[in-house]
This record gives structure tokens, C-alpha cells and sequence, in this order.
């Protein structure tokens, strides 16, 4: 708990929250395959909700930045290198790879289009 009365970014409790938007939007490719490992991570005992939530908790400011599937990303990442799972380097040389193979297959398409 914090003390006096400062309130963590998912603390709405007795505020003006608005309209709430009920409409199913889907899920990206991406999004998708972060609720499987969530609940991969979850069922194989490498984390727990709990400690997903309190890593989402501990955003700050970016809480309200974030997505639903990109708070849950992130959270990710934060347990999994708490543990010792994996760590920042690991991800970090993984994101760039994944990256430079997906600007290289986004070439090869607009290349593939020929002269516009």
C-alpha cells in the first residue's frame, strides 16, 4: 500500500471514468499470442496473475499510455526477467531480430509491387 493518499494509476475507485466501450474490437496477431503466453506462463508456474497485475500496477505514468495487450506485454517482460527467466539482453537481441526479419519481409513486398 502507499501511503498518504497518492493513488496508483489503475486506482479508480470513486472517479469519473466516462462511458464504458462495450464494442468486441478483436484481437491482433500480436495480442492473441500474449494471452497465450500469459496463460502458458500462468499454468506452468513461472508467474502468477498476481504478480502480472502488480507489474502492470507499476507503470505509472505509462498505464494510461498503454493498451490492455500492451500493459500485458510489458508485465510480462517485467516477471519474466525478475525471475530470472530470461533477461533484458535476451529480449532485447530477440525484439531486434524479430524486427529486422519483419522490415526485410515488408521490403521484399513493396519490391515485389514493382514501380508505382
Amino acid at each position: 500500500m502507499i501511503a498518504g493518499n497518492s493513488r496508483q494509476p489503475h486506482d479508480m475507485g470513486g472517479l469519473e471514468a466516462g462511458p464504458i466501450d462495450t464494442v468486441d474490437h478483436g484481437m491482433a496477431f500480436w495480442e492473441r499470442q500474449t494471452n497465450a503466453l500469459r496463460g502458458v506462463v500462468v499454468r506452468s508456474g513461472l508467474a502468477t496473475l498476481d504478480e502480472l497485475r502488480r507489474a502492470n500496477e507499476d507503470l505509472g505514468d505509462r498505464y494510461h499510455e498503454l493498451t490492455y495487450w500492451e500493459k500485458a506485454a510489458v508485465g510480462l517482460r517485467t516477471v519474466l526477467v525478475e525471475r530470472g527467466v530470461v533477461d533484458d539482453a535476451e529480449v532485447e537481441a530477440r525484439m531486434t531480430e524479430i524486427l529486422a526479419r519483419c522490415t526485410a519481409a515488408q521490403e521484399t513486398a513493396v519490391g515485389d509491387r514493382g514501380p508505382e
